[in-house]
């Protein structure tokens, strides 16, 4: 039995449904690759100042992606490769492929505009909102248990933001933000869709991510790359490529397998925490009381929406 459907049990009516245990082991995966994530924002801070944030998002892409990719062929050939083009796959194939590409781009982009904090909480902030309702879509319901933990991180969040900390806004960047919501809610989506389909989960962020490259390479075919010859621009483009994309994005994609989209993107809050913890205990930024209250809060909101997850009857997958 493979791996990846071992956690799996079929029901009486043939339909197949996460073990308890399984949810716990995704959401636990999930948090570990958020936590991974939210250096992003401080690692892009390290780079050089010639840097453009779509110069770094084009740098961790390609790097990132290109180990996913070839971790992929390794792991499953061509022939599995080919899982994500057939004709029930390729249209959620070029969905996730831009929305990946999309996300990064506008992602960095909204940490340049408006500040590390701000473009983090935004970005990762709405995501379960957008993700929960696209999971509708998909047949996934949204239970009370998740409402409670989502309000309880958003509102961390917005305590995080309060009047009284060290908070950058901008529209330009509030709109990057809003835009990368969208882009990440999408390919979750969409990631999720295909392994319902039965597609391997290292093919499916093999091939978001490795072609993800081709249309952010284009984009940014006219940026200045010198900066990478530095000692920490390549630093910076080894973590991001490695440490915040490679390896959160192979234990995502497993998490995902036995997590609901709505909860994993909730759990995935934690990408801002750390970001803010990052902030304060790393970059120097103030701690004020409602900063600390709002980690707390979030904190809290997190462990609600992991036990969600264990919930027996949340999502069903079908194969």
């Amino acid at each position: 039995m493979d791996h990846q459907t071992a956690s799996l049990h079929a029901g009486p009516d043939g339909q197949i449904t996460p073990i308890p245990d399984a949810n716990r082991q995704g959401a636990l995966l999930v948090l570990v690759a958020a936590v991974l994530w939210g250096t992003t924002g401080a690692a892009q801070v390290l780079a050089p100042s010639e840097a453009s944030a779509l110069g770094i998002a084009t740098a961790r892409l390609c790097t990132g992606g290109l180990i996913l990719l070839a971790w992929a062929l390794a792991s499953r050939g061509t022939v599995g490769m080919a899982a994500c083009w057939t004709r029930s796959t390729w249209a959620l194939t070029v969905v996730g492929v831009g929305s990946v590409a999309a996300y990064q781009a506008l992602f960095f982009s909204a940490v340049r505009s408006t500040g590390v904090t701000t473009g983090t909480l935004i970005a990762i902030g709405c995501a379960p909102l957008i993700t929960g309702l696209l999971g509708l879509a998909i047949k996934e319901r949204l239970t009370r248990v998740w409402a409670v933990g989502t309000a309880m991180t958003v509102a961390g969040l917005a305590l995080l933001s309060a009047p009284g900390g060290a908070v950058l806004v901008r529209l330009s960047g509030v709109l990057y933000a809003l835009a990368a919501a969208a882009a990440y809610s999408t390919y979750t989506v969409a990631g999720r869709m295909l392994l319902s389909r039965g597609v391997d989960g290292r093919v499916v962020v093999g091939t978001f991510f490795g072609f993800a490259c081709l249309p952010i390479v284009a984009l940014s075919a006219g940026d200045d790359f010198t900066w990478l010859t530095a000692w920490n621009g390549i630093g910076v483009t080894l973590w991001l490529g490695v440490g915040a994309t490679a390896v959160p994005y192979l234990l995502w994609i497993r998490g995902l397998r036995t997590t609901a989209v709505s909860s994993a993107t909730a759990i995935g809050l934690a990408e801002p925490l750390m970001a803010s913890a990052l902030g304060i205990f790393v970059l120097g930024e103030e701690a004020t009381p409602w900063t600390l209250t709002g980690m707390a809060a979030i904190v809290a909101g997190l462990a609600v929406v992991g036990r969600a997850g264990t919930d027996a009857g949340e999502p069903a997958t079908r194969q």
